[in-house]
């Protein structure tokens, strides 16, 4: 990981770190753990990343999620999901599970053995 991809998934870090401790004045510690939690699991998860283009996407993941929980006061994710053959009213018809830019970590392989459809795994 190159010096200034590092210095902005550790600035990522300690940002979601300080928001989880102090969420909502530490009125919902259940949230406030879940920040927790999630930050560390998916940092961990993701350390591995040597790819600038793949890193620079959960930079983006990352950050995207920051803004909906402080948007939504809701830290859980928003899922998303488009069940195959819904026809929309542009009248296409949903082939595959949608995956919004903020959600691909938690996809990559989620309870029911699904991986995210960017990475070309079985869905």
């Amino acid at each position: 990981m190159a010096d200034g991809t590092r210095r902005v998934v550790l600035r990522l870090y300690r940002d979601i770190l300080r928001r989880g401790k102090l969420w909502k004045n530490n009125q919902a510690p259940e949230e406030s753990s879940y920040i927790l939690e999630e930050a560390r699991k998916l940092f961990r998860k993701n350390k591995d990343i040597n790819v600038r283009e793949k890193t620079l996407e959960k930079i983006k993941e990352g950050e995207a999620r920051v803004e909906l929980a402080k948007h939504y006061g809701n830290p859980y994710p928003r899922m998303y999901y488009a069940q195959p053959g819904v026809i929309y009213k542009s009248g296409n018809r949903a082939k595959t599970r949608i995956n919004p830019e903020y959600m691909h970590s938690y996809y990559d392989e989620d309870e029911f053995g699904l991986r995210d459809e960017k990475s070309g795994d079985k869905n």
